[in-house]
């Protein structure tokens, strides 16, 4: 009888379950704890494919494909973000101000782009400066507190479906009324 085929062969040592249990289980377990996640409560969990959202989910657990899609958990309480708003009022007086914005995300539709929160920053911080550019010094304090109450609509309407802007509030305003060094 002639010797059997080595590539038919049985393992004779019978060592083929360590290779199960030192490699494959662990590649095994790795790939679960990286591609599922559990969603915490007070939060959304967003999967991402290229900027896009593709799934949302509110409770539970949600999968991901590694390599092409990302998580991002979002918070669905307000969330308070500072601003700081460098700019320059009608009549040439530099200006910094300090604000708070707050944002609240209520929900995310699958095929939306995904905006972070410091793309709500930066819109807020825009919508600040532009209104001190049209303002004068000596009633800038007086007019941005009137203007306050618009803001949050205004940002509302420019920031995805499903995040809110809530508030924003100047807190502090600096102008610098004297020229600097030459």
């Amino acid at each position: 009888m002639p010797p059997p085929d080595e590539n038919t062969a049985v393992d004779p040592t019978g060592a083929a379950w360590v290779v199960w249990l030192v490699i494959v289980g662990p590649a095994l377990l790795f790939a679960t704890f990286t591609c599922v996640r559990r969603v915490a409560p007070g939060e959304l969990v967003l999967v991402l494919r290229r900027g896009e959202v593709v799934r949302v989910r509110r409770n539970g657990f949600v999968a991901r494909w590694p390599g092409l899609e990302r998580f991002e958990a979002v918070s669905t309480e307000p969330r308070v973000l500072p601003l700081v708003v460098r700019s320059r009022t009608n009549d040439g007086v530099r200006v910094v101000a300090l604000a708070d914005l707050t944002v609240q995300v209520r929900d995310v539709q699958p095929g939306a782009a995904y905006a972070p929160a410091t793309q709500a920053a930066r819109l807020a911080e825009d919508t600040v400066a532009r209104a001190v550019e049209q303002l004068e010094v000596e009633s800038l304090v007086d007019d941005l507190e009137e203007l306050e109450t618009r803001w949050p609509a205004e940002l509302t309407r420019r920031l995805p479906l499903g995040t809110e802007a809530t508030a924003l509030a100047v807190t502090q305003v600096e102008a610098q009324l004297t020229g600097g060094a030459a």
